[in-house]
């Protein structure tokens, strides 16, 4: 089970969307750029999830990974890159982000259940996407 400072850092990582979040319905003259800020920290953090996974695939087996878990790993910043372009309205890119999440969700507790992560991992990973969740359907209707 993690630390404490584990869940300190971990849970640290949704004051940006709440940040926005403040901004979006509380500072008008910043309400657009925070907007486009939890876009992007949110894309960011599901390429971060990426990454991670990708790592633990190469230190789960260094000289031969899994081509198809990495393949998957690349997925959540392919869809964040798609949610940001210029062309994507706001609400279709929220759709992308949140379906990205969900996927990415559901592997990691997949992967927790059946040893190719920490079995706390699942935990640790459902929370912060649920309170994440909350954050993105709290901005929604200021897009």
């Amino acid at each position: 089970m993690p630390s404490r400072a584990f869940w300190l850092i971990s849970l640290s990582g949704l004051v940006p969307l709440l940040t926005c979040l403040v901004l979006a319905y509380g500072v008008p003259e910043y309400a657009e750029s925070a907007k486009t800020v939890f876009l992007v920290y949110s894309a960011l953090t599901l390429t971060f999830l990426g990454g991670a996974r990708w790592g633990a695939e190469l230190v789960r087996a260094p000289s031969g990974p899994n081509l198809t878990r990495l393949v998957i790993s690349a997925v959540p910043s392919v869809l964040g890159m798609f949610a940001l372009l210029p062309q994507t309205p706001p609400r279709t890119a929220v759709g992308l982000l949140l379906l990205s999440s969900a996927g990415q969700l559901w592997w990691d507790v997949q992967a927790a259940r059946t040893g190719l992560l920490p079995a706390w991992n699942g935990r640790v990973r459902t929370v912060l996407t649920a309170l994440g969740t909350l954050c993105t359907l709290a901005i929604w209707p200021r897009l």
